[in-house]
């Protein structure tokens, strides 16, 4: 290969290597700094295919979606003096590219780090002016809402639009909750024993109550049977007398017959009697009277 040859590829190459800087695709998600020689020349860049002057003009492309800053801030201080940890979020999106790359210089770490003061700041100020009770339930919404608001305006000299800001979390800080959680285990522990000992002193109650309830049921059915067997053996000694009365020589013989069983069932199969004795009356004509 000759030296013209040679020349005529380089020449080619450099050709074509300047052609293909010489053009630039814009994302639809992007925004672009067209730069020539570090001075900003434009920042209109539509989606699509743009020129520029190669080696002279630089591109830098930035995000245009919305994106997060999540951070939290370790001590808040409230109108009552007391610290509270906060975590929050903020979503924000590039409003001003020219503004936003002067401001930052380009640099996405910077805006963050510039935002993140901002909207802390702020957030501290409503703290503030606000007891722990009103930021955490009564007023947190407003306090979101100002906090917008007021970070919004700060944040247009970077470029930037505060699109919303949350509040996720707001905590006492550790040491501060180790006490607080010391001193609600204690309360708690005074009231479960102060319930103990007032569940113990109304089951003493109810088991009085219930014996002397049992010793009163005792006694009235110990006197109810007592009655009811009272008339029952005067109901019986009635029977038993109409029947003697009826027939005073058969009530007699089956009086004597009920003896003999009951004697002769207990006493086994020996019994010593006296043969004349009246209990065998029955048994001996001559021993009747």
């Amino acid at each position: 290969m000759s030296g013209k040859q040679i020349i005529l590829l380089v020449v080619l190459g450099v050709a074509v290597l300047l052609g293909t800087s010489a053009f630039y695709i814009v994302d639809e998600t992007e925004r672009v700094v067209l730069l020539r020689l570090g001075q900003i020349r434009s920042t209109d860049g539509q989606p699509g295919l743009h020129m520029k002057i190669p080696l002279a003009e630089s591109v830098r492309r930035f995000d245009d979606r919305i994106l997060t800053l999540d951070e939290k801030i370790d001590r808040v201080l409230t109108s009552e003096n007391k610290n509270l940890k906060v975590d929050f979020f903020v979503k924000w999106r590039i409003e001003d590219t020219a503004q936003f790359f002067v401001s930052t210089q380009g640099r996405e770490t910077r805006a963050l780090s510039l935002l993140s003061e901002i909207v802390g700041n702020d957030l501290l100020a409503e703290f503030s002016e606000r007891t722990i009770r009103q930021a955490v339930a009564d007023e947190r919404d407003e306090i979101m809402a100002a906090v917008k608001v007021k970070s919004n305006q700060k944040a247009q000299d970077l470029g930037i639009q505060v699109v919303d800001v949350r509040i996720k979390r707001i905590d006492l800080p550790d040491d501060v909750s180790e006490s607080v959680y010391d001193r609600m285990r204690s309360e708690r522990e005074e009231v479960i024993k102060a319930l103990r000992s007032q569940g113990e002193a109304t089951a003493r109650e109810i088991r009085t109550d219930a014996d002397r309830q049992r010793e009163i049921m005792v006694s009235e059915a110990f006197n109810r049977a007592e009655t009811i067997k009272g008339e029952g053996d005067a109901r019986s000694a009635a029977i038993y007398a109409e029947a003697y009365q009826q027939d005073a020589e058969f009530y007699s013989f089956y009086r004597s017959l009920e003896a003999y069983r009951s004697v002769w069932e207990d006493s086994g199969d020996l019994m010593v009697l006296e043969p004349d004795g009246e209990f065998f009356q029955y048994f001996n004509p001559s021993a009747q009277p």
